[in-house]
């Protein structure tokens, strides 16, 4: 395993990964569908299998129609092919070796009846856009290789794993990943410790009636 980062937290290790094996944003169920069109790369599904252009673009890639607008709430995808691929909702400056890669859409009809919504309003048609740009990020950080996970190790010995998890995208990833190992060494702390003053207690011949108001001594 590539190792990202180590962080050294109360007597632990926080070994951070890189994940070799993530799973696609897009089997996930999204609230939104890549329809791409490119000869080689399709990441969910065939753009002409479902619209026609020119039921979409007003003229050239890029321009989405007001009417088709009206029917969906829709980004457009640009896709950058060199030395690896990267996506965006907007152009790339270098046009060599970028161009048009589709849309990512999701029907009025779909958006009202998951939402439970009677109206879609321009307020809310923002909320939607905002989520499908969260959708093409992301897929953006797999492409990218910016996805993680961590393996929680005593500080004296990397081979023995406490607690392990994968599949955290991106920088927002990387925070919750990094909180939720310090939770988790916390809670082990104070159950160690717990468990540690019940142990003396015995010795003593005490039992503690609720021991899980015992006093931590962290």
């Amino acid at each position: 395993m590539n190792r990202y980062e180590q962080i050294t937290y109360k007597g632990h290790h926080i070994n951070i990964y890189y994940d070799d094996c993530p799973e696609s944003p897009r089997e996930w169920s999204n609230l939104g569908t890549f329809y791409t069109a490119h000869r080689r790369y399709r990441p969910e599904k065939e753009f002409d299998e479902h619209f026609d252009f020119d039921e979409v673009c007003d003229g050239r890639p890029g321009n989405i129609r007001k009417s088709f607008l009206q029917k969906h709430v829709a980004l457009n995808l640009f896709l950058y092919d060199h030395s690896g691929l990267s996506i965006s909702s907007g152009p790339f400056s270098c046009l060599w070796d970028s161009g048009w890669f589709g849309i990512v859409a999701v029907s009025v009809e779909q958006v009202k009846k998951e939402y439970g919504w009677k109206v879609l309003t321009q307020s809310r048609r923002k909320k939607i856009e905002e989520y499908l740009q969260n959708e093409i990020d992301t897929y953006n950080e797999y492409l990218h290789g910016e996805v993680y996970g961590f393996q929680v190790t005593p500080e004296d010995d990397d081979t023995e794993i406490l607690d392990s998890c994968w599949g955290f995208f991106g920088d927002d990833g990387l925070d919750q990943l990094k909180s939720e190992c310090q939770a988790y060494i916390d809670d082990k702390i104070a159950e160690d410790n717990r468990q540690k003053q019940a142990g003396h207690l015995r010795t003593f011949g005490l039992e503690l009636p609720f021991p899980e108001f015992a006093l931590s001594t962290n």
